[in-house]
């Protein structure tokens, strides 16, 4: 009986984790939910400063990478639909932004 706790846990822990298809299904209908929705691209580049290099921190702090502080930022031309910034962190490092137009950023990072 002083098991029946762990295997009660165990077994909820194991049942609310998703499937790789979950994540898989979200994305088309997050992009439907969002077609006469909100512009992010134009939102992003509306924002004050602070308040974008916030949005620009939290993105590549999402991302898994080591940024304290957005020390720059500024936007660049883009062929596509997506808002795309170059973004300099406190510590020297670069990443390009890119935000789509469902709202999810992309960061890429410059290693040289």
């Amino acid at each position: 009986m002083r098991f029946l706790p762990a295997i009660i846990m165990a077994s909820l822990a194991l049942a609310s984790c998703g499937s790789p298809e979950t994540a898989e299904k979200a994305e088309p209908a997050n992009a439907a939910a969002n077609a006469g929705g909100v512009d992010y691209v134009a939102a992003v580049a509306a924002l004050p400063p602070g308040q974008r290099n916030g949005v620009f921190l939290r993105a590549v702090r999402d991302a898994g990478l080591p940024c304290q502080k957005i020390a720059s930022a500024e936007p660049l031309e883009s062929k596509t639909a997506n808002g795309e910034w170059k973004v300099q962190c406190d510590s020297g490092d670069m990443h390009l932004i890119s935000i789509p137009p469902s709202g999810q950023a992309i960061v890429t990072s410059r290693t040289d």
